[in-house]
Formats: C-alpha cells, structure tokens, sequence
C-alpha cells in the first residue's frame, strides 16, 4: 500500500480507539512504516478483525499483523474435496489468444467456476462496492469462452494427463518399494579384519 493509504488506516485507528498513544513520539510514524508493507483491502480487514476484539484500546502491531495472517490464511485455504478435471485443481485456466491487428500473442486467465478453488479466484473490479477502488479489470469464468464441448474437452485432457501422472507415481513407489528386498550374495562387512575406530 502507499503511505497516503498506511496514513488513513493509521487515522482510522486513531479515531476508532479512545485511548492510543499516537501523540506520543514516533509511535505515529512507526505503524505507519510497519502497516506500509502490507495489502490496503486485508490489512483494512485485519483492523476491523481487531477493533471488533477491543475497541478502546490501539491493538500493538504485533496483534494487527497476526489479523492480517489470519485474513490472509481465510481467503487463502480455499480447497478442492475432489479433483476438479477442469483446471486440474489450479483454479484457473490459461488461454493464449492472438490479436489480428498486432498479431501479438496474449495470454489470458479464466477462473474456473465448477470448484471451489477456482470461484476463489474470481474478480471483477467493476463491482466494487467503494466507488474510489473500482477498476475495469475482473477475471472471466471458463464458461464465457469456452462451449460445452470446449469445457469438456478440457476435462479429458487433464484426466489424461492426471491419469498419465498417478501412473507415474505409482510406478516409482513400485521401484521404491523394491530397492533393499534383493542384496546380491557375498555382500557383507568384513568383520574379521581390524577396524579403525
């Protein structure tokens, strides 16, 4: 975040908690170096976490960061109970498209709205509820661009490639599980001569 964006959180602060030590010397200036380095919307977050636990007093630094920790793991453990064969459980997918005037080749991201790790990968800028934060850019679904038999074909590839893959893995468990069950015979320390230690 900028420092006009650590200063308004600080302000924030400031006004939400009735007693805080911001007069003192530098204190002001060191919450707003510390909360500079992190993402404006979840440290925004992380301050409504804090001030919901204690609203009189300023929550130390130490407490802001592991609110931000905590937004952060929430938005982030966002998981698959099955194997989603569409975007082979990334959540998004890739696609390259050309442009006919340029003939520059862009790349695209789709999220994929059929798993819950994809539908954490949603955006659209365009609807963001505070006016001053609202962008043009947002992530399409899969679905906008590809048909149903586009969707579909995708699945069989990455079952293909999810099959080829676990074949793989199973096969080197196999030699795995193999390696020490054979020792060739006459293979042995020699215990009879002096050793060194």
């Amino acid at each position: 975040m900028t420092r006009t964006q650590a200063e308004k959180l600080v302000e924030r602060l400031k006004s939400a908690c009735i007693f805080n030590r911001f007069d003192e010397p530098g204190v002001y200036m060191e919450y707003v170096r510390a909360l500079a380095r992190y993402d404006y919307d979840r440290m925004e977050e992380a301050i409504d976490a804090a001030i919901e636990d204690d609203s009189r007093n300023v929550p130390p630094i130490s407490a802001l960061i592991k609110k931000y920790r905590e937004t952060t793991e929430s938005r982030v453990n966002a998981k698959n109970e099955e194997y989603c064969a569409v975007c082979d459980d990334k959540g998004f997918v890739l696609m390259k498209e050309k442009q006919s005037d340029t003939g520059l080749i862009y790349e695209f991201v789709l999220y994929c709205p059929f798993c819950p790790v994809g539908r954490a990968q949603a955006y659209d800028g365009r609807n963001i509820s505070d006016k001053g934060h609202r962008s043009p850019y947002y992530v399409p679904p899969v679905n906008k661009y590809f048909s149903d038999e586009g969707v579909q074909a995708l699945r069989e590839t990455n079952l293909k490639r999810q099959a080829k893959r676990s074949e793989a893995v199973r096969l080197a468990k196999k030699k795995l599980q193999t390696v020490g069950k054979s020792m060739p015979e006459g293979w042995q320390y020699d215990m009879d001569s002096e050793l060194s230690f």
